[in-house]
């Protein structure tokens, strides 16, 4: 594990998820952040000019995991006349991107061409 839940508290500041779930949440936003970067975030991060925002970017898409897996995608429900409405806006996938675009775009990370030999 990269980011651990005492940097999720005390450098993120975050506060939504409990240490419970901060594990099994983490390691599928690292998961989908190795992917994002094609392989180049699979290694060790510390000593790296991007350390600190590749852990930001891990809490903050844990969050957006850990809320989309609370409300399972409804936006609202009625249980009286049995009325579920549904998110259909942006996808998850697309909201996590954003959120590693935002603190490692300028990195070189997501590049995802050929790099010269």
């Amino acid at each position: 594990m990269k980011v651990d839940y005492s940097f999720y508290t005390d450098t993120y500041g975050g506060k939504r998820i409990s240490q419970n779930d901060w594990l099994r949440i983490s390691q599928k936003a690292e998961q989908r952040l190795d992917s994002y970067t094609f392989g180049r975030c699979s290694g060790d991060w510390e000593g790296e000019s991007w350390c600190n925002r590749a852990k930001c970017a891990v809490c903050e898409m844990a969050e957006i995991l850990y809320a989309d897996e609370k409300r399972s995608g409804k936006t609202s429900e009625n249980t009286d006349g049995y009325s579920v409405s549904y998110d259909t806006g942006e996808s998850l996938g697309s909201m996590l991107y954003d959120v590693v675009q935002v603190y490692l775009g300028d990195t070189g990370l997501l590049y995802a061409g050929v790099c010269p030999c």
